[in-house]
């Protein structure tokens, strides 16, 4: 299923300084092949800050599933756990989640 509503997973982040290149790209090439393993995945997308104003967070990771119900799935699964808290995490000097529902292509329906 595609479309709306939908629940869109937002995860900001910046390394701790003595994480190494080597080390930070390898994790994140992982990162991206998660839709691979998750079916439920969809429109990953994952990039560098590149805003002059703010650089709390070094990298956006974003990624939509069709339920809430299908995003529980995907926290709960074995990988997640493995990778993200088990490798991830310990690397990681601060982070945001965000985990919303879109009601539509342009306006949530906050106010409902």
């Amino acid at each position: 299923m595609t479309g709306f509503p939908m629940i869109k997973h937002m995860v900001l982040f910046r390394f701790r300084p003595e994480v190494e290149a080597d080390r930070r790209d390898a994790l994140l090439r992982e990162y991206v092949t998660f839709p691979q393993i998750h079916a439920k995945m969809r429109n990953l997308t994952l990039g560098k800050n590149i805003s002059r104003r703010d650089s709390t967070f070094e990298y956006a990771f974003t990624v939509e599933f069709d339920s809430e119900a299908d995003l529980r799935d995907y926290l709960d699964s074995p990988e997640h756990e493995e990778h993200v808290v088990q490798r991830f995490r310990p690397l990681i000097e601060s982070r945001a989640i965000v985990s919303y529902e879109v009601r539509s292509g342009v306006v949530t329906d906050l106010f409902s």
